[in-house]
């Protein structure tokens, strides 16, 4: 009898402590993300990212939906997550199915970069990254929910991305945060030292081309440089007062950054893109901060 009942007493403790957990995970915010190419290296370094919890935040629940042609390297992500996800920010599920992969997602992370073949001439090529891209918008646009489509300005055909996805009718956006990465980085150079904020693109944002892209740098400033005779993040200089040739700002910095941004790495191009995603998530970016984000737009 005793047994009996120092069982039942087990059970009713493991049944409470089962609730609490429950009304726990209720209780915390959840983000749906997917993420096509995942197990590509972009795609496992960026759902590496998410899975730590620096992206969208710790307080937040990310559950991952991932795709990839591959089929037994998503299997491998997937089984590498739920090894080292106990406690971890993000649960994930593969799938091959659009219209589950799209469906309820909050953000839509389209991670596919669809190379030129050998030989290949630009127009074919152009025009298979339109048709990939516009077959995601459709799936997009019939599911649920009103996601975000992120993509990063992975190769000179971005724009052509961003035009195919503006039919989906929801909010797409090619990212260019390496390119100002990496312009900030040569101006810092430049400058001897210091932090560079508020430096826009406008244009290509994947910045191939020097002349298909411009950096603005009007607004932007230089934050503790050496030159600067007050230090700390409430001062700073603007970089046309720091950096007096305007030849080099006009001319040479757009090539510096066309040239960078083609040899990048794949952690640089993932880096670039979580940064993004954290700061327009979670508003750790000052909104005093100017940053650049390419728009489909709508015409209107």
């Amino acid at each position: 009898m005793l047994s009996c009942q120092v069982a039942r007493e087990n059970l009713q403790v493991a049944n409470e402590l089962h609730a609490q957990k429950l009304a726990a995970d209720a209780a915390v915010e959840r983000v749906r993300v997917s993420v096509t190419s995942a197990a590509s290296p972009l795609g496992r370094h960026v759902i590496s990212a998410i899975a730590s919890g620096r992206v969208f935040g710790p307080a937040r629940r990310v559950n991952l939906t991932v795709c990839d042609t591959d089929a037994s390297a998503l299997s491998a992500v997937v089984a590498d997550l739920a090894a080292g996800s106990v406690d971890a920010a993000a649960a994930a599920a593969a799938t091959s199915d659009p219209a589950q992969f799209f469906a309820d997602a909050d953000v839509v992370l389209l991670l596919d970069d669809v190379a030129a073949a050998a030989g290949e001439r630009r127009a074919d090529w152009l025009r298979r990254v339109y048709d990939r891209f516009a077959a995601h918008a459709r799936h997009v646009g019939a599911a649920d929910g009103d996601a975000v489509v992120v993509v990063p300005a992975l190769n000179s055909a971005a724009s052509v991305a961003g035009a195919a996805l503006s039919r989906c009718g929801r909010r797409v956006v090619v990212v260019p945060r390496l390119v100002e990465d990496l312009a900030a980085a040569a101006v810092s150079r430049r400058a001897g030292g210091g932090a560079v904020a508020d430096l826009v693109v406008w244009g290509d944002a994947s910045a191939a081309t020097p002349r298909r892209f411009a950096l603005d740098v009007g607004r932007a400033k230089v934050v503790d440089c050496q030159s600067s005779a007050v230090w700390g993040p409430q001062h700073c200089r603007a970089v046309e007062q720091v950096v007096l040739d305007r030849r080099w700002l006009r001319r040479d910095l757009p090539a510096i950054v066309s040239s960078s941004s083609s040899s990048s790495s794949v952690v640089s191009v993932a880096t670039a893109l979580t940064s993004f995603l954290s700061d327009w998530w979670t508003g750790s970016c000052s909104s005093q901060r100017l940053h650049s984000v390419a728009v489909a737009s709508q015409g209107h």
